[in-house]
């Protein structure tokens, strides 16, 4: 197999153009699919029995938007499935290699059967394909791609500059993804479930100690920290000189003068928002929350 570098075309190279046949490019309806086949990327487009094709193993992503595949299974009852699914044959049916969303919906629209492409591919370069279509269509969180690119160098033997070339990303941004594997269990399913960002990731994993990371990953929920506000906080608990009062940075415990919690109060409600006042020794600042670009035009009208 020849060595591919980056994305490439993705399923692009794999589906028929265009400037195919009538049967090449109209895989739906109520169109009789015959075999089709193309000598350049060796395809073979067939109508398959839903019951013949299996998930596949080397899958990246663990996670779906229910709310999408409920209007993809509505789409499809309407108009059936306008993209065939990338199946590999098996010795027991068909294997997915992408498409697995419009697998799902499918089946839960009830069809029998769907369009599909067959393609001859091997483990590797089914994995590979699994991964790029999930990369250029909708992004895995940042957990399932740590995963994935840890399967690729587990199991498949490649380097992390490898597995980088092969998915078209650098090699930091490779090792720092493998990083986030390093997070409690806990921490993992709120990356997962989207309540912490990749950068928030990126951050906690940076904490060796994963109750203190999960601690923080609790307090980044309840008081929708941001990410430089969590940064700051990982700074103080490396800092040495202030081993000795982590708990109170964990949980925000510092003492906080009177006249502090009294500002925050009172601007909290003129600007109808979360205001804090960040003090360290005599010096500090006032952080004023938002929530999108109009809501800090109303606070700057406010202030002005």
């Amino acid at each position: 197999m020849s060595k591919k570098t980056g994305l490439g075309r993705g399923l692009s190279a794999l589906i028929p153009d265009s400037t195919t046949t009538p049967q090449q490019t109209n895989p739906i309806g109520n169109l009789e699919i015959e075999d089709t086949f193309s000598e350049s990327t060796d395809l073979v487009l067939r109508e398959l029995p839903l019951a013949d094709i299996e998930r596949n193993p080397y899958q990246p992503r663990t996670v779906f938007d229910d709310e999408k595949l409920v209007e993809l299974t509505s789409s499809i009852k309407e108009v059936g499935v306008l993209q065939p699914v990338l199946v590999r044959e098996k010795s027991t049916g068909y294997e997915l290699i992408a498409g697995e969303r419009r697998w799902l919906a499918a089946r839960r629209a009830g069809l029998s059967s769907v369009p599909a492409l067959v393609r001859k591919i091997e483990d590797l370069e089914s994995f590979e394909q699994a991964i790029i279509e999930n990369l250029h269509r909708e992004d895995l969180n940042s957990i399932d791609e740590a995963v994935a690119f840890h399967r690729l160098m587990d199991e498949f033997g490649m380097t992390q500059q490898q597995v980088a070339e092969r998915v078209g990303r650098s090699r930091p941004v490779v090792a720092n993804t493998l990083r986030l594997l390093q997070l409690s269990s806990g921490v993992q399913r709120m990356i997962m479930d989207g309540e912490l960002t990749a950068g928030h990731a990126r951050c906690l994993a940076g904490l060796t100690d994963r109750k203190i990371q999960e601690k923080l990953a609790s307090r980044v929920v309840s008081e929708a920290l941001s990410v430089r506000q969590l940064e700051f906080i990982v700074s103080e608990l490396q800092d040495e000189s202030k081993h000795n009062n982590v708990e109170k940075i964990i949980l925000n415990q510092s003492d906080k003068a009177a006249a502090h919690l009294e500002v925050e109060m009172v601007l909290s409600e003129k600007f109808d928002t979360k205001v804090s006042v960040i003090s360290r020794g005599k010096r500090g600042r006032i952080a004023i929350e938002f929530a999108d670009p109009e809501d800090l035009k109303r606070i700057f009208d406010l202030i002005a």
